[in-house]
């Protein structure tokens, strides 16, 4: 990061971190760190839902964890997902991931809301306290910034695609942007 960080900011670029199950950094908290300490207008977190039990070891709070992330907080990615330290909470997705020859198989769902474990309604209301949908990228950077960023990120079953991905749209502009 090091070596790339000044090729970023000359360039203009928006990065955005996230922590992700079985990669570099797993942790909410220690990626939060990382972001805050290059202290780039050019980075910002992602706090992606269904990761959100790999981020906290199982505990879930979403409003730790996203107050944590504060002002570097610049993207969510909703979709649901059962606590894998649970007992039998959870399903292998994709579906192949067994016929690749890896014993490591990762347990890992984006399923639509209200189908697993995540606490949507503590993840809206902090992002309402933290006034998420109205503030930028670095809103004071140079050719970097833009609004900060909530999607959809279901992948769990494409054939409900069509009537969940509209549900997840309607029900994020309600919660954030009173619509």
């Amino acid at each position: 990061m090091e070596e790339l960080l000044p090729i970023i900011e000359k360039e203009g670029i928006r990065v955005e971190i996230q922590s992700h199950p079985y990669d570099f950094c797993e942790l909410n908290n220690e990626t939060c760190d990382m972001v805050k300490s290059f202290r780039s207008k050019n980075l910002g977190y992602v706090y992606s839902s269904p990761h959100g039990f790999f981020y906290d070891q199982g505990k879930g709070d979403v409003h730790s964890m996203l107050r944590y992330a504060g002002n570097e907080l610049t993207h969510v990615l909703f979709a649901d997902t059962f606590n894998q330290t649970l007992d039998c909470r959870y399903i292998l997705n994709p579906p192949w991931l067994n016929g690749r020859g890896k014993a490591d198989v990762t347990v890992h769902q984006h399923l639509a809301m209200g189908e697993g474990d995540v606490d949507f309604n503590g993840i809206f209301e902090t992002l309402r306290e933290m006034d998420f949908a109205n503030k930028q990228l670095k809103p004071n950077a140079p050719k970097v910034g833009g609004d900060n960023i909530a999607c959809v990120s279901m992948f769990g079953f494409p054939e409900k695609m069509n009537k969940q991905a509209p549900e997840a749209r309607e029900r994020i502009e309600k919660e954030l942007l009173n619509k």
